[in-house]
């Protein structure tokens, strides 16, 4: 497909056949009315002179002969006018040295002048003929006329074109105009205006607001009659929405204490001093929310990164247990049976470390199974002191049960729980004084069963009882004993999971530990056992019989 030319010569010619046939058009047209109108097809022209001698002898003699060609002329011209304005139409802002739309000189004037001087020739062209004017009997209507269609044609032609390349330029028409930037610039000082009264109306305290309404309304009170009935219903109104309002942001504030971050205030009716406060406690409870989005997400990462860690060490690390236990069994002697020795120890430590860390990891994330059932707490108490009998007497220390003679109930997961136990006495046996007691004591208190664990720490406890619950933290700064600073925290996990909750106290050197449970009533007594009926033995099937009467109903069937 050939590319159209848009040299400015084209563009020059196009508008003068635009501007020519356009008028030849509209002439010609005026020309063929006129002809109809006085009848030249079927008139002589001394005819038409003697029927109207008012009219310009020469125009009508000049009309008269071209009668004929007029219809010709106006289609002709009014094609020609179509191919022009078509081809400048495509080539309103183009150039021959580029693809994009360039706006000229007239593409920068104001729309709105244009308009300013077309529209006023073009209602004046319109009111001569609507008024009846006669061309062939007026010269001087026709040299208006004549001088006012060129002038309109050319003016025309110039705003059709420069709003076409205007709208390929993606421009609005009204941001061209001069109108738009009057009005803009009022309402850029109007608001200008508004923004400094409110300015100074917000830099005013609270109670001076309240100040200036009242005497507001004291002077309309102080008028009387129907203004100060209006008055007092509309206070009426807006102190009931203020209360219903006040109310609003009282729930909201509520709901926040509460920990529910995903109450909203609905702020949209508010007054402004209201809907301020309202959006501010919005914006704390979204705040609130990704912060502990943030923050159980790092948890979730961590504790993902300790249990994956942990499975990578425990493979190489049983291992090395089974590789040691063979060098025990080669009966070494001297110092490489010493060295044996401690990497046993260390080993073994290591891998109750990494043991504990996959515990502490499923504790905290919940991925452990729980079983709740009515369980005997101060049973469950003497299972496992009676486990660590041995080693309360290696740690040169006697364990004392309080309350353990009356059955207290909790419902609990007594695998969970005993291990809960089994952390408190290994840290009582690694921490505690020598020669002192260790007691637990069980009790009652409502509806909640409280068993608490207290011992004589061997070493100063200079640490807050919140930081001993958290991972790696030990009571023993120096950490030179066995110990993974897991035991707590895992234990306050694995009583989370069954809705108790675990505390703790120090008292100078005096350790406590305080462990509830929901309270129970004791499980029924399971019932007793009806006494199978004796079945015949011929009525077994052969699978149910024993071996001899079995192969006796083989040989029969033989």
């Amino acid at each position: 497909m050939t590319k159209l030319s848009y040299t400015l010569g084209m563009k020059v010619f196009a508008c003068f056949i635009a501007v020519l046939s356009g008028i030849t058009a509209f002439f010609d047209g005026i020309g063929i009315f006129l002809a109809n109108s006085y009848d030249f097809y079927s008139s002589s022209l001394a005819e038409l002179k003697l029927a109207h001698p008012y009219l310009d002898t020469g125009m009508l003699t000049k009309l008269y002969g071209m009668r004929g060609s007029l219809l010709p002329i106006l289609v002709i011209s009014l094609l020609l006018f179509a191919i022009s304005v078509i081809y400048l139409l495509c080539a309103a802002g183009h150039r021959p040295d580029t693809d994009e739309i360039v706006p000229n000189l007239q593409d920068k004037i104001p729309l709105d002048l244009y308009f300013a001087i077309v529209c006023p020739i073009l209602l004046a062209i319109l009111f001569l003929i609507l008024e009846g004017r006669n061309p062939l009997a007026d010269t001087g209507a026709l040299s208006f006329v004549v001088i006012g269609s060129i002038i309109l044609a050319i003016l025309g032609l110039a705003t059709l074109l420069t709003c076409v390349t205007r709208l390929k330029l993606g421009r609005y028409f009204y941001q061209h105009t001069i109108a738009y930037q009057v009005i803009r610039f009022c309402w850029k000082m109007l608001a200008a205006v508004c923004s400094t009264i409110a300015d100074a109306v917000k830099s005013i305290s609270t109670t001076w607001k309240i100040a200036v309404a009242w005497l507001v309304i004291s002077a309309f009170y102080t008028m009387g009659g129907f203004g100060a009935i209006v008055l007092s219903f509309a206070l009426l109104l807006v102190f009931c929405s203020m209360a219903s309002q006040m109310q609003e942001l009282k729930n909201g504030g509520e709901e926040l204490a509460k920990g529910n971050l995903n109450y909203k205030i609905n702020t949209q009716r508010m007054f402004p001093l209201f809907r301020a406060h309202g959006k501010n406690l919005n914006s704390i409870s979204k705040g609130f929310s990704i912060a502990l989005e943030q923050k159980m997400k790092s948890e979730h990462l961590k504790t993902e990164l300790i249990t994956n860690v942990s499975h990578d060490i425990k493979t190489p690390l049983t291992s090395i247990i089974n590789y040691v236990d063979l060098l025990k069994k080669e009966n070494l002697d001297g110092q490489a049976a010493e060295y044996i020795e401690v990497l046993d120890r260390q080993s073994r430590r290591l891998k109750k470390l990494t043991e504990d860390l996959v515990e502490a990891s499923k504790a905290s994330t919940g991925n452990l199974k729980v079983q709740l059932a009515p369980t005997d707490m101060g049973e469950l108490a003497a299972q496992a002191v009676a486990e660590y009998e041995e080693k309360l007497e290696n740690a040169h220390l006697e364990a004392v049960i309080n309350g353990g003679d009356t059955p207290l109930f909790a419902m609990v997961d007594g695998n969970l729980t005993w291990r809960v136990l089994s952390n408190l006495l290994s840290n009582a046996c690694k921490y505690s004084q020598p020669y002192t007691r260790v007691y637990i004591d069980i009790k009652k208190e409502k509806d909640t069963v409280i068993l608490s664990m207290k011992n004589i720490s061997r070493d100063a406890l200079n640490i807050p009882a919140e930081e001993l619950m958290e991972r790696f933290v030990r009571g023993d700064s120096s950490r030179h004993t066995e110990g993974s600073g897991l035991g707590l925290n895992i234990a306050q996990s694995l009583v989370g999971l069954q809705k108790g909750t675990f505390s703790l106290e120090i008292e100078g050197d005096l350790f406590k530990a305080f462990v509830a449970f929901p309270a129970t009533e004791p499980p029924a007594p399971p019932a007793e056992e009806m006494p199978e009926e004796e079945i015949p033995t011929d009525a077994l099937p052969m699978e149910d019989m024993p071996i001899e009467e079995m192969q006796e109903e083989t040989e029969k069937g033989e």
